[in-house]
């Protein structure tokens, strides 16, 4: 999960061209590798479902920050999966980038 980070209206138009350069090298080498399986940028709205309510709005962490996308990878383990987001450009964009594993589904 990709967290806070620099807003894009923050930087230059240089800045912006820079970053998305280097999101194309990794998200190829990521492809190439066969490592990339999916992921998408996230709307900044959202809902909050909880027990009982629901509010117009995502979660708005800032201690941790607000999760702004996604990726699936594909690795051998979470120490290689966290080799591959260390080399994230969002890290360098002043976010940071949470490595989980995916759950098996238990049979129903």
């Amino acid at each position: 999960m990709l967290r806070a980070g620099k807003p894009t209206a923050s930087k230059t138009e240089e800045e912006q061209k820079a970053e998305m350069q280097a999101w194309g090298a990794y998200m190829g080498e990521l492809s190439q590798k066969g490592q990339f399986v999916g992921g998408l940028p996230l709307q900044s709205g959202g809902k909050t479902v909880s027990a009982g309510k629901t509010t117009d709005e995502a979660v708005t962490s800032a201690k941790e920050g607000i999760v702004g996308g996604y990726l699936i990878i594909k690795a051998e383990n979470i120490d290689e999966a966290t080799a591959i987001a260390n080399a994230c450009p969002h890290v360098a964009n002043e976010g940071n980038v949470e490595v989980r594993e995916i759950a098996p589904m238990p049979a129903m």
